[in-house]
């Protein structure tokens, strides 16, 4: 039977006040040494930016306001600066750094967040309320000397004001005195920043007794009888001071060694020892429950987020390559698990026991060495296999039926009026000839088509001074009209190079004129698959201005405002023309073909991204939506990603499958393609790319307490961007309990966030209406579970959190008011559709971000943030803030990072002084293009503001690039912004204390 741990006296203090509905460069570097955006598209690197990727100069800093004129639809301006420049720099990672993570004895209660709530019960009277323990937040092991005295010996937290009001923002105080109360009735002061100088999750002040805690009570007004009482001052939180690393590089953990990884979106270097790093694999659980019904009871799913070939830092080791030749590597006979460094060894090495399935066989002969006196082999440091939890193998001639291949990238790109007039043909073909500069051979294998009501195909012969242009019209049944191996060559071969730099640069000027309103981009599609299919192969980008409205698989336009209104909008999510789709990527994952598609259709245009999406879907591929595309808006960001598509170290033909040790076994799979119909466990898929990423649930199949550990195995076959046949093998090693307080203690927040992110978005895909109600049940079951089982002494008034899912609430609330789980009419069926693809492949360092961006004081700036600090080029960050509206002074800049974006807000009553004082001009319309001055025009405040949003960027540099813009009042643009502030009541769904108080009474009713 699960064991339930003795209760510990829990962390509670009281919530006070009215719980009430919400209404409503052209530089080349900064000064802290930071690079700028921009420079030539021939330059090697971008400074900062991912290293690939051409330098792009307009658009780095971009504003929406009603008052711009439209922007020029022609390519973008380049700046001649910038020179060739060596490897990233060795600050990357930036500079925050993950929490301390230590362990704690077993079977005791986890840390705890509690705070009371009364519902329609009346407080004892003033003076004899319970001497409650005070409030302190986990810093280590539970029941430690330190947090217990302190624990011991505090009082009930004070209460504070009614929702509203504000108290004097101050930092918390180590000091055990009673705190002030802010002056006047509750309520009638201003609304402060309280959470400026919080730190991550921290509670308030400690230090009120009984008597004092009574004065409290009188001063806000006697006993207070209202149906729900709530402080929104203490409610959980990731928000405060983001400590500085104190090494490039962030602090290193050494996987062996750490019981719960870093963040995800932690600044951290992880050190490979025999487990996977958190980097490739991450459990939602890291204690696994050795009895199903402990599983069962916790209600937490038990599922492992895998990333196969996510990117490494500079600082972390690169993955070793191994070669056994056509022997290929050791494996367990009976279940096929590759040798790792959890085998044991027997019989002075000549037999070896298997972790997963524990089948004792004998060693081959070649792989055979003598072991010492504790079991180990006496090679073990000479084999990187018996070392790290990550290797690759060379994959042996038997594990393929086809000889391996040199990927092929076919860009197709739309060239009819609307693409050209627009800028999307421009854009492309000014990213893709920068583009020329970071490829390297082999992988430097291209072909180029282009359409409008007819197909452009573009041959090259060695010794011509230009392509050849072969159109083809058959858009019925589209044909290759040339041979592979003269539409797809080697674009850094001498013999082609200025041929392919050629036809970049005239093809703006064949199709400047161009009235062509028809695309067959159907026929394209299958011309393109057929092309680089018959090369062995590869990866089709297509890139889309308007709906494919002719020839093969043309798609109608269809009253998408219409259908979204009926039945929940499930319409427009069934492609057109689905034989055709489903015909195409079935022979796609045939060949080894991925597709990937740019939409970027013009403003308010559906461009029915529920028929283009499903071969990129099937096949591994990129979906990018850009609605509304504006070049001066959208073209930076559409240049980095078109960059980061191709030169990223994406992988091909790919072979997955995901092993278990015994007693566990895989329920579901969650990713943007579909798992095998017999077995969830595997999948076949032409392309994975670095940020590819796939949730595995699973089960319990049978009782593991006898087992001290159990083992997960990533094996991937795939082919890389070299044409070679490898073997990624990832294994990780978790711990097992029988403990119900050990589970909910080292469970990981954001990694059960994307799960359930996840779960809700099929659900959603699948048309099930009741998919918020049921995440939300989710959330409910969790926290009742721990607070029957490991909390059930407390009051029944009290809301109990775990201190690891304290925050699941506030993501769960969060999850239901974003875009893609918004129904009706309210938001675009594309616009939701591809939200919902991009959930479905959310990696876990954007899980966190996405869900509760995070929103940073600009205006004015702490006193050290943007300055340089003692490490690398990382500067201080500021503060975080509560992302509510409330908490935002009218008066003030606000920078909003969602993960993908980032926004410069200015509020209505900034002044222009404090306009002209640090950006030197008088409008907020004018910021954007104020900020894009040389660094010698702008001001400090200025600089530090920038150094900030590179500063950020530097830490995700292995992300998508995250464009700045700049967002003003009264604008489109700013209505899209407030419904990300997730705390607000957005599309009818409650602000998070209302959320919170309701989450509270169905645990309270499940509880009765």
């Amino acid at each position: 039977r699960p064991e339930r741990s003795r209760t510990e006296p829990s962390a509670t203090f009281e919530f006070a006040g009215e719980a009430v509905p919400n209404g409503g460069d052209r530089g080349s570097r900064l000064p802290d040494g930071s690079p700028r955006l921009s420079a030539s598209p021939t330059s090697r690197r971008l400074d900062c930016s991912p290293s690939y990727a051409p330098r792009y100069e307009v658009g780095a800093v971009r504003t929406h306001s009603k008052n711009l004129a439209p922007p020029p639809g022609g390519p973008p301006r380049v700046s001649p600066s910038g020179s060739p420049s060596a490897s990233p720099p060795p600050s990357f990672r930036g500079m925050r750094t993950g929490p301390e993570m230590s362990g704690s004895p077993p079977h005791q209660s986890p840390p705890t967040w509690a705070g009371e709530l009364n519902f329609g019960q009346s407080p004892p009277p003033s003076g004899s309320l319970p001497d409650l323990p005070g409030f302190s937040m986990y810093s280590g092991p539970s029941g430690s000397p330190a947090t217990m005295s302190q624990s011991k010996s505090m009082s009930a937290l004070p209460t504070g004001g009614a929702v509203g009001s504000s108290a004097p923002a101050s930092p918390p105080t180590p000091s055990r005195s009673p705190p002030r109360l802010p002056s006047g009735a509750v309520g009638s002061s201003p609304v402060s920043n309280r959470n400026d100088a919080r730190t991550p999750g921290a509670g308030a002040t400690p230090g009120a007794s009984p008597t004092r805690r009574s004065r409290i009570n009188n001063a806000l007004g006697g006993n207070q009888r209202s149906s729900s009482r709530i402080d929104p001052e203490q409610v959980p939180r990731p928000v405060g001071q983001i400590e500085p690393v104190k090494e490039e590089g962030g602090k290193r953990y050494e996987t062996n060694k750490y019981h719960v990884p870093p963040a995800a979106t932690a600044v951290a270097t992880i050190l490979d020892r025999g487990s996977t790093s958190c980097e490739f694999m991450r459990c939602t659980v890291n204690q696994v429950p050795a009895y199903p019904s402990t599983a069962n009871t916790a209600h937490i799913p038990v599922a492992v987020i895998c990333q196969p070939f996510a990117e490494l830092t500079a600082f972390e080791e690169p993955v070793p390559a191994i070669d056994f030749g056509e022997s290929g590597p050791l494996r367990c006979p009976r279940c096929k698990a590759y040798v790792n460094p959890h085998f044991t060894w027997v019989s002075q090495g000549k037999e070896a026991n298997c972790n997963f399935c524990g089948h004792r066989f004998e060693v081959p002969g070649e792989y055979f060495c003598a072991i010492d006196d504790k079991g180990r082999r006496r090679d073990q440091k000479d084999r990187p296999e018996l070392l790290g939890g990550t290797v690759d193998y060379i994959a042996p001639s038997d594990y393929s039926d086809t000889l391996p291949g040199v990927p092929t990238i076919a860009f197709v790109i739309e060239a009819t009026r609307q693409s050209v007039s627009s800028g999307v043909l421009p854009q492309v073909l000014w990213t893709l000839r920068g583009l020329l500069n970071f490829m390297e051979q082999p992988a430097s294998r291209i072909a180029i088509i282009t359409f409008d009501h007819a197909l452009h195909f573009y041959s090259f012969y060695p010794g011509l001074e230009s392509s050849r242009w072969v159109t083809m019209c058959d858009i019925d049944d589209p044909f290759v009209p040339c041979s592979p191996s003269a539409l797809c060559i080697d674009a850094l071969d001498e013999g082609f190079r200025a041929q392919v730099e050629g036809l970049f640069g005239d093809l703006t000027d064949l199709f400047e004129e161009t009235t062509s309103e028809q695309a067959c981009g159907g026929a394209a599609l299958k011309a393109a698959t057929e092309l680089v299919g018959a090369g062995g192969g590869g990866h089709v980008i297509m890139f889309h201005a308007s709906l494919p409205n002719t020839g093969i698989g043309a798609l109608k336009a269809r009253d998408d405002l219409r259908l979204a209104r009926e039945g929940d909008g499930q319409a427009l999510f069934t492609p057109q023309q689905a034989p055709f789709f489903e015909a195409i990527a079935a022979d796609c994952l045939q060949r080894g073909v991925a597709v990937s598609a740019f939409a970027c259709p013009p403003v308010g245009v559906y461009i029915d991204i529920a028929s283009l999406s499903v071969v990129p879907r099937r096949t591994g591929g990129d979906l990018f939506y850009y609605p509304g595309y504006d070049p001066t808006a959208d073209g930076e960001r559409l240049h980095y990603d078109v960059s980061r598509t191709v030169a990223q170290n994406a992988v091909y033909s790919c072979v997955f499958k995901l092993r278990c040790s015994k007693g566990l076994t895989v329920e579901t799979m969650l990713a943007t393609w579909e798992p095998e119909v017999i077995d969830p466990s595997t999948f076949h898929i032409s392309r994975m790319a670095v940020d590819s990423t796939v949730d595995f649930v699973l089960s319990h199949s049978e009782r593991i307490e006898w087992q001290k550990h159990v083992y997960l195995q990533v094996a991937c076959l795939h082919t890389d961007r070299r044409g070679r046949r490898l073997i990624r093998v990832h294994t990780l090693q978790l711990p097992v309990t029988s403990s119900l307080s050990n589970v909910f203690r080292y469970t990981e927040i954001d990694a059960v966030t994307n799960v359930l992110i996840k779960q809700a978005a099929v659900a959603a895909l699948a048309g099930n209406g009741n998919f918020k109600e049921k995440m939300t049940k989710s959330c409910v079951d969790m926290l009742h579970a721990y607070r029957v089982n490991c909390a059930s002494m407390t009051s029944a008034g009290q809301l109990i959190l775990p201190e690891s899912l304290k925050l699941l609430p506030l993501y769960v609330g969060a999850i239901r008011k974003m875009p893609a789980f918004r129904s009706g009419s309210e938001v675009r069926a594309d616009e939701r559709l591809s939200a919902l693809i991009r959930v479905l492949g959310l990696p876990m360092s954007l899980t966190a971000p996405l869900v509760y961006p995070r929103v940073y004081t600009m205006l004015p700036l702490p006193e050290r943030a943007g300055n340089r600090t003692d490490v690398g080029d990382n500067v201080h960050m500021p503060p975080t803030i509560a992302c509510y509206s409330d908490k935002m002074a009218m008066d003030r800049l606000y920078l909003i990072d969602s993960g993908y974006f980032m926004r410069l807000y200015i509020k209505e009553d900034v002044c222009s002084d404090t306009l002209l004082e640090v950006f030197g001009v008088a409008r907020p319309e004018d910021v954007a293009e104020a900020l894009n001055k040389p660094e010698e025009d702008l001001s400090e405040a200025a600089l530090r503001i920038l150094a900030i949003v590179w500063q950020i960027r530097r830490e995700r540099t292995r992300l998508p690039w995250q464009s700045l813009s700049v967002v003003t009042v009264g604008t489109p643009e700013e209505s899209k912004l407030l419904a990300t502030i997730c705390e607000d009541r957005v599309a009818g769904e409650m602000n998070y204390v209302d959320f919170l108080c309701h989450v509270h009474k169905m645990v309270q009713n499940k509880a009765d």
